[in-house]
């Protein structure tokens, strides 16, 4: 079968399991009464979308790393997706759920500014063919911007210092969830693209025989990871 026919079917299988995930997710949230279920529920689903989305996210590069760091970066996005969330204790300083869910203002990983600077590092290292650590920081965009987007249906998303904007719809929220590790995946091909590369090679590139005599502290060398 066509290496372009598995990744169509493998994005409609991951975006209606996406979807069914935000819906059936969210509505059992809001049915379930008791405080340590709902609180269990929800930051389960918060997994299950990071875990889904790590995945489209790292299938765009299957051909290009080894299957091991491949699993590495879902079960970062997997991760990351539940223990943002822990945030929570630390804010509230307690181990008691009542006191974590019951805050005056949202924790610090809660703050969207984060994924605004966690950005500007995926594309330098994009850029700069870091590949590795691009894989990874697109792989931690994938599970903060998914996780800050379902709360954002309830709060709005948080630019610390600017404030909260209005609550997005539901809609917005599933469409965002879907597109996110796509269009990440699209921002780092146009990184990684020769009219990019070019531009930045021109001024981080040194020749081999400077690189070797040490060009001094204020040189770059373009680094092939």
């Amino acid at each position: 079968m066509p290496h372009c026919h598995i990744m169509v079917y493998m994005r409609i299988v991951l975006t209606t399991l996406v979807t069914i995930t935000c819906l059936l997710g969210d509505n059992f949230v809001e049915l379930t009464q008791h405080p340590l279920l709902k609180a269990l529920a929800d930051n389960a689903t918060h997994a299950a979308i990071g875990a889904l989305t790590g995945i489209a996210f790292a299938v765009q590069f299957y051909e290009r790393t080894s299957q091991l760091f491949g699993w590495i970066l879902i079960f970062t996005c997997f991760v990351v997706s539940s223990f943002i969330d822990l945030d929570h204790f630390v804010e509230a300083r307690s181990l008691y759920l009542e006191d974590a869910t019951n805050l005056s203002r949202r924790p610090f990983l809660h703050c969207s500014s984060i994924v605004l600077i966690m950005l500007f590092f995926f594309l330098c290292t994009a850029c700069l063919n870091y590949f590795r650590t691009s894989l990874m920081l697109g792989a931690l965009l994938c599970a903060f911007i998914t996780h800050h987007t379902r709360d954002a249906v309830r709060r709005g998303y948080w630019f610390c210092p600017i404030g909260h904007t209005d609550r997005i719809p539901q809609l917005a929220y599933i469409l965002t969830t879907i597109l996110t590790p796509h269009v990440l995946g699209y921002l780092h091909a146009i990184c990684r693209s020769p009219i990019v590369l070019n531009f930045v090679g021109q001024y981080v590139k040194l020749s081999e025989s400077n690189y070797r005599s040490g060009g001094g502290i204020n040189s770059y060398r373009y680094m092939q990871v």
